[in-house]
């Protein structure tokens, strides 16, 4: 038996996500990935390859920083830094990036926190986007963060129909396979890079 499923578009939020920084100017475009081997961490990180190859920008693995989550307890599948950290070193670099997106809005969290630490001004210094859009974060963080909305509300109410629809139909409907899209939300940590 095959049930009925949807997903969030993984894939799509995360090359929407990339392009408001590349439609912006950015060309040095870091992403601070999950560390656990999930659905969201690959899709993720195609969509930031798509965009980056749309707009003719060379893949610079240099700039893909795996980094832990830091509400995940227990042991980690291998040890990564949290995003402060990474962020820490990467900003250290001569050629660092103008725009990091982060895997989630807790990493864009730790990134914020780093670059006020250096002196930093988001978005001035550094454009930085999100995602999930965790209310609880992104209504606290100054500037308000850029990042791709999570659709759970959307995504709960097509199951509850897509079953009562199955449920009408005696069983008879075909089995759905769903995608939903992340749309981009747009608040004020993403401007034109600085000038160097």
């Amino acid at each position: 038996v095959t049930w009925s499923s949807i997903v969030p578009d993984e894939v799509g939020g995360s090359r929407a996500a990339v392009e408001e920084m590349l439609m912006n100017g950015h060309r040095r475009i870091a992403f601070f990935n999950n560390v656990d081997d999930i659905p969201a961490t690959r899709g993720r990180l195609i969509g930031y390859r798509q965009a980056l190859e749309v707009y003719g920008v060379p893949f610079d693995p240099d700039l893909v920083v795996t980094v832990a989550d830091p509400i995940e307890v227990g042991p980690q599948p291998k040890p990564a830094p949290f995003s402060y950290e990474a962020t820490l070193d990467m900003l250290a670099s001569d050629s660092r990036p103008t725009g990091i997106f982060c895997f989630n809005d807790r990493v864009a969290m730790g990134v914020y926190q780093a670059a006020s630490h250096l002196r930093l001004s988001v978005p001035e210094d550094l454009s930085v986007v999100g995602f999930d859009d965790q209310e609880v974060i992104t209504f606290n963080l100054r500037p308000g963060l850029t990042t791709v909305k999570l659709p759970h509300y959307d995504m709960g109410r097509w199951a509850v129909e897509t079953l009562l629809e199955s449920i009408r139909s005696d069983g008879s409907s075909r089995p759905v396979q769903a995608i939903m899209p992340c749309p981009l939300v747009r608040r004020a940590s993403v401007t034109s890079p600085p000038r160097r």
